[in-house]
């Protein structure tokens, strides 16, 4: 398996970390078993670690489904905080840049961040702010 998902008593939050090549089924069910982890652990924050991922350019359909056809079936909120880590590979940026754009799109409450430390603590954050006025103060992409 390409992918781990686990849950941090410490942090309180699903984290979902993705290494190597991964399909774009792949990215379906680790995605679907983060949104089922988080339902039975009782919370709405999670980590998703993609820096070492290397994602089949093919997925980009499977990717599209995630928020538009998976999140609505498995019944996730789109009030659930979602932290995304940068990949390495410019290719998967690519594909992360459109997973967030399209979770964006239909309300999600989404960031992608460069590092781990930024991304656990915008999810440490209130809810209370939008994320489009928490994009503001990340770093541009290098």
């Amino acid at each position: 398996m390409s992918w781990t998902v686990e849950y941090s008593d410490d942090l309180q939050i699903v984290i979902l970390t993705y290494e190597g090549r991964v399909s774009g089924e792949d990215i379906k069910k680790a995605a679907a078993a983060r949104i089922d982890m988080g339902r039975q652990k009782g919370v709405t924050k999670f980590l998703v670690d993609t820096k070492k991922v290397e994602a089949d350019e093919t997925a980009i359909i499977e990717i599209y489904d995630i928020p538009d056809k998976l999140y609505p079936e498995k019944h996730a909120q789109i009030t659930d905080q979602i932290a995304m880590i940068r990949p390495y590979s410019s290719t998967s940026r690519k594909m992360v840049k459109f997973f967030e754009d399209t979770c964006v799109n239909r309300g999600c409450y989404m960031m992608t961040f460069q590092n781990r430390e930024s991304a656990i603590n915008w999810l440490q954050q209130s809810t209370s702010q939008s994320p489009s006025s928490d994009r503001l103060s990340e770093p541009p992409e290098e």
